[in-house]
């Protein structure tokens, strides 16, 4: 019975009550040792009727073997995997064990993406059949492997019947975050609570020796079930009464008892507290060769200290195993280990890490141990575990060439696993511990990869410099990626010198893609005012880039291809742009690049913003943010946020959004993304009229050495100039603008040219410019919002030409428009414009369906449409079939349809 725990068994209860009904979700139980964590969990798993229970235990000794918590959770539902994908079971049926992993092993980076896919849909399957609870009882010693698959696995379990329940000890190492999930903090028993449990406990026994044993456990239940076996110990007494914690407190009693025990029964606790993944047979080799037989433990048993489950031996409490391990003195543990490595096979992926707990110093043999159970570990995709013991190989290690090379390994195996700052880590010991160029070359490349993805652009700039100094010491001809990263970014810091010096090291070592280089860093000098090179050269100089990637055809990576796709954007070719983003948000799903799927993303919202469909826009920009925050990365909020979701805020005129989006956006930038924070406060000045603002923003932009992007917004600055009556301020800019135009050959940039040209020419002269531009921009749809710009500004002049009707026509186009995209400032402008020309009748905008839609059902919807299957859209979008039937049946009557079939009727 469960004393003082009511609340909380109640609210296990009703979340398991809403698992039943296809509501699941995920709950974390933090608390101290004894608390009664795994009292809780056990009484809401006895009264889990007709449900599926799994449960696993994070064991210390296992924190090194990847996936064994995993293993542990799911195996029993084995019998599953025939009803699942085949590329699932495949993947589970290696990571289970099930299946032996190839000889030379490629899994993707981010691994844990394509396991908690192919868990998800496992565990979707089984609770398909009956609900499920999941209990994952010290979360804080799973292996790395496990703890990502499983968080994320308990992020996606809404419309699943699945309840899964981590418990975690608080205030130990190592810490298990659990960032966006629910959580449970057991706090102490009242008095009344631990008082009738310690009268449970105890009989006969005086009121003034209970008060005092309620007054040293603190409420613990666990320290109010064992002081009273102790209570006569004066010296145990004494210690509780110190300054120190319950934990240390419960593992001295525990170790008091165990010290009591004969010394083969302690040499059998050792064994066992060794190694806990040891089956039965292996406890008795070792023991034996120790001196110790099975029945040595029974004094251990007759004391509750540990007890023999499944084919294993289990102790009472992970206290008792701590006590176990570190109340024997260190020689004996030495021993102990080294004798599990004597007995287990050579290939066992326990042999090399007792041999390393055996080792007093630096040991080659048990290095090269560490390296094949590594290799090993890669097969089944276990990057969090392989990185560790890559890392422990090395520090035994003691060739100063061989540490540095095992070094590298790890730092790659935890960049590949999403731990950038372990990689960050292992690079410094790197640094320190190796000369070799290559090995610096390339693990400068890993941090730099690092910065860049947390938005410190001038710092990745830094070490990719550094990373081509390296390679040029030692193989040159690798030095031009290193070299035509640091352009880029010296292009997005706005730091166009730093670009050059990039270019002419290049050109300087004369290596084979220095014109690569060069060409990129033309580009980035041409869209910017503050250099001198014509802007014709940089358009010219992206295509040939664009040219020679594209080339390269489906050889290129999701990261080159967001790359090529940037370039596009860069060159007004927003069309090719899209497809190339939309095309790189596919590869990398597909092919598990998921470090590289936040990027597409943004940019694939920002083509999307350009064309008008602003709520698929922000959907996507939802997605890279969410995804951004689950891969540790910080620049795909911020990019989001202020290339995106700000921009579309402020043309809404939503003030508070915007302000709120550029302040989150700020607060996670260093200070390199100043374009990025300005360009939507400039939008929403102009949004709402104020005008000199905007152009004040705007000129302090096109006149810094900020990115192309700002390129782009010249034709907000010419109109912010016109209503100001400066346009003198923006003159150069806006033949800057011209030559950008017409040297990318776009329709719709010559549109925006002809409607800068009418704002700038005498009223008489500005009709045929504006009508030249709305000519324009039929050639190529595609752009409803600067269409709609041009419309509205063309019957603004029709009515005060008198041209009544016509300009109502233009004007009705322009407020249908505004009014479908949200854009309310600009479709108030529409209206007392038709007010002024004599028609105040309502407004009649097309039904914009994805309005109707939140952004992950929109994302759904479109793929459902496009003919994906639940389980496809799933996989595109990480989350179960059953989730994705969730979102289209929440839409079906939003759209007013009551099936996929009719969803290609309607456009989407």
């Amino acid at each position: 019975m469960l004393y003082g725990r009511d609340t909380e068994t109640a609210a296990l209860a009703d979340r398991l009550a809403e698992a039943r009904e296809g509501r699941g979700s995920a709950l974390v139980v933090r608390g101290e040792a004894g608390i009664g964590k795994s009292s809780l969990v056990a009484a809401a798993a006895e009264g889990a009727a007709a449900v599926t229970v799994l449960r696993c235990t994070g064991v210390e000794s296992e924190h090194a073997w990847s996936f064994a918590g995993l293993q542990a959770l799911l195996l029993p539902l084995a019998g599953h995997l025939e009803a699942i994908p085949e590329h699932h079971a495949c993947v589970l049926s290696r990571v289970l064990g099930l299946q032996a992993a190839p000889d030379k092993p490629t899994p993707p980076d981010n691994f844990r993406f394509t396991v908690g896919l192919a868990a998800l849909s496992l565990l979707t399957e089984a609770a398909g059949h009956r609900p499920v609870l999941c209990i994952v009882e010290d979360a804080h010693w799973l292996d790395p492997d496990s703890a990502d698959v499983l968080l994320f696995l308990a992020k996606r379990l809404a419309a699943e019947s699945v309840l899964m329940i981590f418990t975690v000890r608080e205030g130990y190492a190592p810490e298990f975050p659990t960032p966006g999930l629910d959580e449970l903090r057991l706090g102490p028993l009242d008095d009344d609570a631990a008082a009738v449990l310690l009268g449970e406990r105890l009989t006969g026994v005086p009121y003034s020796a209970r008060l005092r044993l309620l007054q040293m456990a603190e409420g613990n239940p666990l320290a109010l079930l064992e002081l009273p076996l102790v209570e006569s110990d004066t010296r145990l007494a004494a210690d509780w009464t110190g300054p120190r914690s319950t934990t240390s407190r419960l593992k001295q009693v525990f170790g008091d008892r165990i010290e009591r025990l004969p010394e083969t029964t302690r040499t059998l606790l050792l064994v066992i507290a060794a190694d806990e993944t040891a089956d039965t047979g292996l406890v008795i080799d070792v023991a034996a060769k120790l001196g110790a037989q099975l029945t040595d433990l029974a004094p251990a048993e007759a004391d509750d200290l540990v007890h023999f489950t499944g084919d294993r031996f289990a102790f009472g409490h992970p206290l008792i195993r701590t006590a176990a391990y570190q109340g024997a003195p260190v020689f004996r543990r030495i021993e102990t280990h080294r004798v599990y490595a004597d007995v287990l096979e050579h290939d066992d992926h326990r042999r090399a890490l007792h041999l390393a707990a055996a080792a007093t110093g630096p040991d080659e043999t048990v290095a090269a141990a560490l390296e094949a159970s590594a290799e090993c570990l890669a097969g089944c995709g276990g990057r969090g575990v392989e990185h560790a013991v890559l890392e422990r190989a090395a520090a035994f290690t003691p060739d100063a060439r061989d540490r540095g090379r095992r070094l590298l390994r790890a730092a790659e195996a935890a960049m590949a696993g999403g731990n950038a700052p372990k990689a960050r880590e292992l690079y410094n010991q790197i640094r320190r511990f190796s000369d070799d160029r290559a090995v610096l070359a390339r693990a400068t490349l890993i941090v730099a990869l690092v910065a860049a993805w947390d938005n410190d652009i001038r710092e990745s700039y830094r070490l990719y410099m550094e990373a081509a100094d390296h390679y040029t010491a030692a193989q040159p001809e690798a030095a031009g990626y290193p070299l035509f990263r640091a352009v880029e970014l010296a292009w997005q810091a706005g730091d166009f010198s730093r670009a050059e010096v990039a270019a002419e090291h290049a050109e300087r070592i004369a290596i084979e893609h220095s014109p690569w280089v060069r060409d990129l860093a033309t580009a980035a000098a041409g869209l910017n005012r503050s250099c001198t090179a014509p802007v014709s050269d940089a358009v010219a100089a992206l295509r040939r880039l664009i040219d020679i990637h594209t080339a390269f055809g489906e050889s290129v990576t999701a990261e080159n291809r967001g790359m090529v796709a940037w370039w596009q954007t860069l060159v007004g070719d927003i069309d090719a742009a899209e497809q190339t983003a939309s095309g790189t948000v596919r590869l990398a799903r597909q092919t598990g690049a998921a470090g590289a799927l936040p990027r597409a993303l943004v940019l694939n919202g920002i083509t999307e913003f350009h064309r008008g469909r602003w709520k698929d826009a922000e959907a996507l920009a939802v997605n890279a943010t969410a995804l951004s925050v689950e891969l540790g990365q910080r620049i795909g909020p911020v990019k989001a946020r202020a290339h995106v979701l700000a921009p579309i805020a402020a043309l809404r005129g939503e003030e508070d959004r915007v302000r709120e989006l550029v302040e989150a956006a700020e607060a996670d930038s260093p200070g390199d993304t100043v374009v990025s924070i300005d360009l939507p406060l400039a939008l929403l000045d102009f949004s709402l009229g104020r005008n000199e603002e905007a152009l004040d923003r705007l000129m302090g932009l096109l006149d810094s050495n900020a990115p192309g992007e700002a390129l782009g917004f010249v034709p907000v600055a010419v109109e912010a100039a016109v209503r100001t009556g400066d346009t003198g301020r923006v003159a150069e800019a806006f033949d800057w603008y011209v030559q950008w135009a017409e040297a990318s050959g776009q329709s719709h940039l010559a549109a925006l040219v002809e409607r800068c040209r009418g704002l700038l020419a005498d009223e008489a002269d500005a009709g045929a410019h504006y009508e030249r531009a709305a000519d324009l921009h039929k050639e190529r749809e595609g752009h409803p919002f600067e269409t709609a710009r041009t419309d509205l500004i063309l019957g603004e002049w029709l009515r005060r030409a008198r041209r009544v009707n016509e300009a109502k026509t233009r004007l009705r186009i322009a407020a249908a428009v505004f009014e479908r995209l949200g854009a309310e400032p600009w479709a108030d402008r529409v209206r007392r414009a038709l007010r002024a020309a004599g028609d105040a009748g309502p407004i009649e905008a097309a039904p914009d369906l994805a309005d109707k839609l939140t952004p992950q059902e929109l994302q759904v919807v479109r793929l459902a449409a496009a003919g994906l299957s639940n389980r496809e859209i799933g996989e595109q979008l990480y989350l179960s079939p059953r989730t994705a039937g969730y979102h289209l049946y929440k839409a079906y009557p939003k759209l007013g349809v009551a099936s996929r079939n009719e969803l290609s009727r309607l456009g989407l």
